[in-house]
């Protein structure tokens, strides 16, 4: 019998607790005593006992209502209650076996009797903790099944997996872990300490349990990181931590490694049998979850190289005019509804047209792409920059009145005439520039912020002027 097995005796007969503690020990029992009924209870909130020898008659908290009391809590409810008398009176064992008792057994005992009992329980009782782990398993396994099924949010699926797994067996940590097609590289997809953690990359030669995994395609368990030699070269850093054991499974599809799920426990216990199967149940079902991982991130960045397609001028790499009028209808509701500045630098490059065509039109797309880092660079962070068309260039300035704009056009403008482009290095270029500013009576739409920065700009050309500062 394993001395993990917990027996509380309760009686307020010491000499009693003494006979039925030297029994049980010698059996391999580990025994505990209460003195009465209150501290008996106690004992069964503390120590979870596996079985209870409850004496019935005791004072002030007598053996029917600790018995009553410990049946009508789910959580210690199925504990088996061998009740113990001394009188052997029908209505007192009737009355302990209404209150909950399992059964009972006369005092002075018979120790084959007493012994037999206990087992009996015990055994019963083990099967039913048996059949509820397992029912909890299979519960478990058909939630994640459901979880799988049921989203297409991969990063849900495989956080539900990790929380469902630490849930289920005493880890500290659960993991899922990506592997790259070269098998040099890992990804964390989920853990159960943070629904946030997602493709986290590690180095797997770091991991020598994993490399194990990938080059068996088999479970490696680890009782005792203290003592396996598979976890020598990492040992000094994983003393650090209060891990005791590690459990790595494959996750495979096609007969290839994918993924592994992670276990690290402080525990000092094994792993059983029971636990090692359901996470391998748990990993098979994973596989899918993986793939679609994989999928759904190949996806995400899909949707960002084609967002970024969408918004961003090919040639200059800064945003377009599409971007720039979803942008500019966002601040222009914004300075409506909260009566707040906004203002629009409309630009061009002077005399671009005779660049083109004394250059040709490769250096004159060079003079624009560098033309956008100037303006990148020079502009606040607030601000939006885009490519107009052509040679134009618009500045949307939140928050920014007539004077701001008028000197943000000022600064901008002369670091471009400042600034040696590296396709006319025996020349400057100059721009010239349109300003508008709501509110403004000629302003009521958004589109008429662009309208009347573009006239301005032209305005000023007309005139062949190049407002500068001096």
């Amino acid at each position: 019998m394993e001395s993990s097995t917990k027996i509380l005796v309760v009686d307020d007969d010491k000499a009693a607790r003494k006979s039925i503690r030297s029994i049980l020990e010698q059996e391999g029992y580990l025994v505990l005593e209460a003195e009465d009924g209150a501290s008996g209870l106690q004992q069964v909130k503390t120590e979870n006992p596996d079985l209870v020898l409850l004496d019935i008659v005791m004072p002030r908290v007598d053996g029917i209502k600790v018995c009553k009391s410990i049946k009508s809590n789910p959580d210690y409810k199925k504990i088996p209650i061998l009740m113990t008398t001394s009188m052997g009176s029908k209505e007192d064992i009737i009355r302990g076996l209404k209150s909950g008792a399992d059964d009972y057994i006369v005092k002075p005992y018979d120790k084959s009797e007493l012994l037999a009992r206990i087992k009996t329980f015990l055994r019963a009782g083990n099967l039913l903790k048996q059949l509820e782990r397992e029912k909890r398993d299979l519960m478990a396994i058909l939630d994640i099944s459901n979880a799988i099924t049921s989203t297409l949010d991969s990063r849900d699926v495989l956080y539900s997996i990790v929380k469902k797994i630490s849930e289920i067996i005493d880890v500290n940590r659960c993991s899922i872990v990506k592997i790259d097609a070269d098998g040099h590289r890992g990804f964390v997809l989920a853990s159960n300490e943070n629904p946030d953690i997602f493709n986290i990359p590690i180095d797997i030669e770091k991991y020598p349990e994993i490399m194990k995994v990938l080059e068996t395609k088999k479970i490696v368990v680890v009782n005792d990181i203290d003592k396996d030699p598979l976890v020598a070269s990492v040992r000094k850093l994983l003393s650090k931590t209060l891990f005791h054991s590690l459990l790595v499974l494959p996750v495979i599809m096609k007969q290839n490694v994918i993924g592994t799920i992670l276990l690290r426990t402080a525990r000092t216990r094994p792993f059983e049998e029971r636990e090692i199967q359901f996470c391998q149940i748990i990993a098979n079902a994973a596989a899918n979850a993986l793939i679609n991982a994989s999928l759904f991130e190949s996806m995400e960045l899909a949707n960002i190289h084609l967002e970024k397609l969408a918004t961003t001028d090919g040639l200059t790499g800064i945003f377009n005019h599409r971007y720039f009028y979803r942008r500019l209808d966002e601040e222009f509701n914004r300075a409506e509804r909260y009566s707040i500045p906004l203002s629009a630098i409309m630009m061009d490059v002077d005399s671009f047209k005779g660049i083109n065509d004394t250059l040709g039109h490769r250096i004159g797309d060079r003079i624009l792409k560098e033309l956008a880092v100037v303006l990148k660079s020079k502009i606040r962070k607030s601000d939006i920059v885009a490519r107009y068309g052509g040679d134009e260039f618009i500045i949307l300035l939140p928050q920014t009145d007539r004077q701001g704009a008028e000197m943000e056009a000022h600064r901008v403008v002369r670091s471009i005439m400042d600034y040696q482009f590296e396709s006319l290095p025996d020349s400057k270029i100059k721009v010239s520039y349109g300003i508008s500013t709501y509110p403004n009576e000629q302003i009521l739409k958004a589109d008429d912020l662009v309208t009347i920065a573009d006239r301005s700009l032209y305005t000023y050309k007309a005139k062949n002027k190049n407002p500068v500062p001096k």
